[in-house]
């Protein structure tokens, strides 16, 4: 069984679509993306003053123990309780953050929304921390074994959608475990364990390895295949390379001369004379550069004004084309701060994006929301056509989704991953880390596309080997035409 987190044919090989024709500099952007409940006030000492205590995060399993000068994050399922960390402050957030993070407290609820994040968080006030708390796990194999399998039994929310008998699992799996006689076994039964769940967002980390159960499609299935159908590359990499190279000649060969411009996941240019317009977006992260050009770990407020500073740039220049292509047929996602930052782009008047709430074995949390916000730069709302693929995950998803009942929009290409959640990552006894999916995502007329994808209005290959080499793309084509 191969275990690694992505295969070496990886789409995460490109990094950017053209080489640059033009530079430009940061400017400023319409950062905020608003949920419509409760009213928020900004956090000041005199608050955090009130919130010390012990909060719970249902649905989720977090407790945080909150004294001041530090936050204790616990993990809990109904009968165990794992200590996790502790960092500075209010849940490590700097003093900056702190200021911008606004708070609702009503009796024992409290609503948090941080800076950069799309959502509020709810959280419920303890008496103290469960007693349970005091208890030491077991950190053998059979411990870390029950304790996955039960972290996943209660906060995993889609078992019964992507077809996985969880109890039947843990049964065929069990009389493994006496056989597990170092680090390496374990990892292989754990990975066996949750091996059924086809979820972009399931994973098993440890130290030295990394496992998703995840099936593979889209580019890296066409990249593989193609890899293994050729012999004159023997270097994957190098394979990967020369495809993508010949992706982003296919489609700069349809663009006016002159026109290209890139910085960081954001490549755009105009076609038919400078009245189509074309946006590709790569990802809902990396969009703080450093002085080369290349993305730096940077925090979400950094990446969320960088994103919309990007942004800023493409549409000033992509204003006055009579229509737009957006292209996120290869973008795995990022924050969805950004991905609603970038589709408020094309609202005239405030309005839903969409919600969620988190779903856990016997519990379903009240929704949340969020909401687009017209830019002050003004709405672009001539038609748009968005390109997407098996590959367009996770934040991109929210993006199409947020996008596609909007008058103007038409969707084309391939069906969306179906991963929307958030990934809830939850430490095992032993410091493994393992993710899951436990928030269920509702379109504007209530639809879930979890496990399911968004479908096109139009149906169109985006990405096969065979015609990058040939020097087409039918997705892009299918655009130009409409």
């Amino acid at each position: 069984m191969n275990h690694s987190l992505h295969t070496t044919l990886s789409v995460v090989c490109m990094t950017g679509l053209f080489v640059l024709s033009g530079c430009s500099s940061s400017g400023d952007g319409d950062d905020a993306v608003v949920t419509d409940e409760p009213v928020m006030t900004l956090l000041n000492d005199a608050a955090l003053t009130q919130l010390e205590g012990v909060w719970e995060q249902r649905g989720y399993g977090n407790v945080y123990e909150y004294t001041g000068d530090r936050t204790t994050w616990y993990t809990v399922t109904e009968t165990t309780c794992l200590e996790v960390v502790t960092d500075p402050g209010l849940v490590g957030l700097s003093s900056d953050e702190v200021a911008l993070t606004g708070y609702n407290l009503q009796g024992n609820q409290l609503s948090l929304a941080f800076p950069a994040e799309a959502f509020i968080r709810r959280l419920e006030r303890l008496d103290g921390v469960p007693e349970r708390c005091e208890e030491t796990l077991a950190r053998d194999a059979q411990g870390v074994f029950d304790f996955m399998w039960q972290t996943f039994d209660e906060y995993y929310a889609f078992f019964d959608l992507r077809n996985v008998d969880w109890a039947a699992q843990y049964e065929s799996q069990l009389s493994n475990v006496a056989n597990v006689a170092d680090d390496e076994a374990l990892f292989e039964l754990l990975a066996d364990l949750m091996s059924p769940i086809d979820d972009g967002h399931v994973f098993l980390v440890s130290e030295d390895n990394g496992y998703s159960p995840a099936v593979e499609r889209g580019a890296n299935v066409e990249l593989e295949q193609g890899f293994l159908a050729q012999s004159d590359i023997t270097d994957p990499d190098e394979y990967v390379g020369n495809v993508f190279n010949q992706f982003r000649n296919v489609i700069a060969s349809q663009m006016d001369e002159g026109s290209i411009k890139e910085q960081g996941p954001v490549t755009w240019a105009t076609t038919d004379n400078g009245s189509v317009g074309y946006l590709f977006i790569l990802g809902m992260q990396g969009y703080v550069l450093d002085a080369e050009g290349e993305s730096v770990n940077a925090s979400a407020i950094e990446e969320l004004e960088a994103a919309s500073a990007t942004m800023d740039l493409a549409m000033a220049d992509l204003a006055n084309t009579s229509r737009l292509i957006i292209d996120v047929r290869l973008n795995g996602g990022g924050l969805d701060a950004i991905a609603l930052n970038f589709a408020q782009r094309f609202v005239s008047e405030r309005q839903l994006a969409l919600s969620k709430s988190a779903r856990s074995r016997d519990f379903q949390s009240v929704p949340v929301e969020a909401w687009l916000e017209p830019p002050t730069t003004g709405a672009y709302l001539n038609p748009v056509t968005i390109i997407t693929g098996a590959d367009t995950a996770s934040a991109a998803e929210i993006f199409a989704i947020s996008m596609h009942r909007l008058p103007q929009v038409t969707i084309i290409g391939e069906r969306t991953s179906g991963i929307l959640s958030d990934i809830l990552q939850k430490p095992l006894p032993n410091g493994w880390f393992v993710g899951l999916s436990n928030e269920v995502y509702l379109d504007t007329q209530g639809v879930s596309f979890e496990a399911v994808g968004l479908t096109p209005d139009i149906e169109v290959a985006v990405f096969r080997v065979s015609d990058i080499e040939a020097g087409i793309d039918p997705a892009l084509n299918r655009a130009l035409s409409m």
